[in-house]
C-alpha cells in the first residue's frame, strides 16, 4: 500500500473569453481571459490531507494527456470524473486523426484500473451521465458498466429543480457517510436522473422524487461510487459552502481507496 492516496480528477474546468468590444466596424477586440477550477475547494481539501496526493486534469489537458493503458492509470488510488463528457476520453487531440488505431480506448483503460483495484467516482452536472442533450454520453460505455447505476437512455437526464431538492441519507451509518450531519445539507438545485444497479448499495436519494442520489459497489477488486449532483454551482451552489462539503469528499476518497 502506498503511503499516500493519489488521486485523478478529471474535469469541472472552463475558460471564458471576454467581454467582446465592438466600438466600430473596424475596431472589434476581445478583452479577458479566464480559467474557472470549479473544483478548486475539493482540490485544497485533499491537498492539505497529509496521506493525500492529487493531481488535476482540466478537460482540455484530460483530452491530451489522461493516461491511455491499465498500468499508467494504476499509479492512481482513485480517479474521479466530474463534468468531462465521455468524449473527451474517447477520442484525442486533431494531430493523432491520422493515425490509424488513434490510441487506446481510454474508457476501457478506466474499467480495468476499476477492475484491478482502484476506486471511480463519477460526479454528477450537465457532461456527466447521459447529461444535457446527451453530451455526457456515458450510456453503454465501459465506464458506465463500472458505475453502480445506469445512465439514461434519453436525450437529457437532467433534473432541474430551481425550487431546490433535499437529500435524504438511508444508511448513515456506512463508513463513507458516517458522522456528517446530513440533515444539515443544504438543497440542491438539479441532479441527473440514474437507475440503480441490481447488487449496487443505495446511500441516499432525492427526498422529493425518491431517485438515487449516492451509490456504491463493488467491481472487480475496485470500488465505484456515483454522486448525482453537482460539486460546484450551480446544482451545488449551498453544497459547495456547506461546513462539512470537504470532509465528506475527502471520507469519499478514503473509502474509494479502501483506507477506512
Amino acid at each position: 500500500m502506498r503511503e499516500k492516496i493519489r488521486i485523478l480528477y478529471a474535469g469541472d474546468s472552463a475558460a471564458s473569453i471576454g467581454p467582446q468590444l465592438v466600438a466600430s466596424p473596424f475596431n472589434v477586440e476581445t478583452k479577458g481571459f479566464k480559467v474557472s477550477i470549479w473544483c478548486q475547494p475539493v482540490l485544497d481539501a485533499f491537498n492539505s490531507q497529509p496521506d493525500m496526493e492529487v493531481t488535476h486534469m482540466p478537460n482540455w489537458e484530460a483530452y491530451e494527456r489522461f493516461p491511455e493503458t491499465s498500468e499508467e492509470l494504476l499509479q492512481y488510488d482513485v480517479v474521479i470524473l466530474s463534468d468531462i463528457e465521455s468524449e473527451v476520453l474517447l477520442l484525442y487531440p486533431f494531430e493523432r486523426f491520422f493515425q490509424v488505431p488513434l490510441g487506446a480506448n481510454r474508457l476501457k483503460t478506466i474499467k480495468t484500473f476499476t477492475e484491478n483495484g482502484g476506486g471511480l467516482v463519477m460526479i454528477g452536472g450537465w457532461s456527466s451521465f447521459t447529461g444535457r442533450r446527451g453530451i455526457g454520453g456515458y450510456k453503454g460505455t465501459p465506464v458506465e458498466e463500472a458505475l453502480p447505476v445506469e445512465c439514461l437512455e434519453i436525450n437529457d437526464d437532467r433534473v432541474e429543480a430551481p425550487e431546490g431538492v433535499h437529500v435524504k441519507v438511508l444508511q448513515p451509518e456506512h463508513p463513507l457517510l458516517k458522522g456528517i450531519p446530513w440533515d444539515t445539507c443544504p438543497m440542491f438545485t438539479g441532479y441527473n436522473r440514474l437507475k440503480l444497479k441490481d447488487g449496487a448499495e443505495l446511500l441516499a436519494v432525492v427526498e422529493e422524487t425518491g431517485d438515487p442520489f449516492i451509490a456504491t459497489w463493488e467491481y472487480g477488486k475496485g470500488r465505484t461510487m456515483a454522486f448525482a449532483s453537482d460539486i460546484a454551482p450551480h446544482w451545488g451552489a449551498g453544497f459547495y459552502r456547506w461546513e462539512h462539503y470537504e470532509n465528506f469528499w475527502v471520507q469519499a476518497v478514503r473509502w474509494l481507496a479502501r483506507r477506512i
